[in-house]
């Protein structure tokens, strides 16, 4: 009846509508976390912390494999002429040799964690008991970093001077831009994600997409909840909902997390891989922790598919079907504004005209770049006794 109704007199209209439908929540939700993020402006995020009397202790702790000594030597020499950070520490492994200039935490071969986690788990989880038996607790905030990755100024700045959670996280940009071309436009919805979804969750206590980059944990609430959760991966999504479980993460508005993209497919492919399936393989973790949660990410995963399917779809049945109702038209165009209205959406935080344009130009070829992760991650997953690096630059 309703079929009729709306016009639909095929079985591979009906298909078709079923999954905009399916997809058209998402878009809607996205509208209106772009329209949220530009209403709940950085400004009024930061005035809601006064400058404390007694400013946080910061320390600055890299964790690293020893597979790009260059690169860290940089993050250190950036952080560090801040003068904001106490400390930087470098936690490395015992078989790393190379000697930073800064303070090093080394992890010993022989270390085993209880639920033997494994990889950058159990080398952080190893970081916090030394910084806890340094005596660091309450008083410090602690910066995590990747050893691919640094903060500006002004966010270790919000940290000491007006920091009040447990934990917390900012927002993404890029550097490093251009040395793939598609693997960093592709990264732009990684900005779209913090300034949409970061924004609106972390404020509301409530993390989303809690990414190793910048984030921010009392130190005391860090050794209380550990790294060791024996999964393949989500470390930092688990931190962070752990953290919101018992007491407050927040959002960091001042400030930016600096990444750089992938420089090359096969790099961004297993990037992605270790992603998709550090959610799908976490032993149940990240359900338990919050259901919400993981539903959500299952309903964007679904998604993905559903997008690309959509977007092969449309067009071959808008030929083939000169009958095709209005409902389905305006519900596949709808999405698809939705959908270029996110990309452009990180894209202005690049502020530069050319690469907005070239993403718009290039949206759904790397709408398939990306979205086909997930299918090589299912066609081809990982050895999942060892963690996946990339090249860092």
């Amino acid at each position: 009846m309703i079929v009729e109704a709306l016009g639909i007199d095929s079985l591979a209209e009906a298909i078709l509508v079923c999954m905009l439908l399916v997809y058209t929540p998402y878009a809607v939700y996205q509208v209106y976390l772009i329209d949220y993020s530009l209403w709940m402006t950085d400004r009024k995020l930061f005035n809601k912390h006064p400058e404390l009397d007694e400013p946080n202790n910061v320390i600055v702790a890299i964790t690293t494999n020893g597979m790009a000594t260059d690169v860290v030597e940089k993050i250190i020499r950036k952080v560090g002429h801040y003068g904001i950070a106490s400390e930087i520490f470098v936690v490395k492994e015992e078989r790393d040799t190379f000697h930073y200039s800064c303070r090093e935490i080394t992890v010993p071969a022989d270390y085993k964690c209880r639920n033997n986690s494994r990889c950058k788990m159990r080398a952080m989880q190893y970081g916090i008991e030394a910084l806890h038996e340094m005596g660091y607790g309450k008083e410090t905030y602690i910066c995590h970093l990747d050893d691919d990755s640094v903060v500006d100024k002004p966010y270790l700045h919000f940290i000491k001077y007006r920091m009040t959670e447990e934990g917390g996280q900012g927002c993404i940009r890029l550097r490093a831009w251009g040395r793939h071309l598609f693997s960093s436009l592709s990264d732009i919805i990684r900005i779209a994600n913090c300034e949409a979804w970061c924004k609106k969750c972390n404020h509301g206590n409530k993390p989303q997409f809690v990414h190793g980059e910048g984030l921010v944990v009392r130190a005391d609430v860090e050794y209380e909840i550990g790294w060791d959760y024996g999964t393949y991966g989500a470390e930092d999504l688990i931190m962070g909902l752990s953290i919101s479980k018992k007491y407050t993460f927040g959002v960091i508005p001042t400030g930016h997390i600096y990444i750089a993209p992938p420089t090359s497919v096969t790099d961004y492919y297993k990037q992605r891989r270790r992603w998709f399936w550090s959610l799908m393989n976490n032993h149940g973790v990240v359900r338990r922790l919050s259901l919400r949660t993981w539903l959500f990410y299952m309903y964007m995963y679904l998604n993905g598919f559903l997008g690309l399917t959509c977007l092969c779809l449309f067009p071959v049945l808008l030929v083939c079907l000169p009958s095709m109702s209005d409902f389905t038209k305006f519900i596949a165009v709808f999405n698809m504004l939705c959908f270029y209205a996110y990309y452009q959406f990180g894209a202005t935080y690049m502020h530069n005209i050319a690469i907005s344009f070239t993403l718009f130009v290039l949206t759904i070829p790397v709408a398939f770049y990306d979205g086909l992760t997930s299918i090589y991650a299912i066609l081809r997953p990982p050895d999942f006794s060892t963690f996946e690096t990339i090249k860092k630059v």
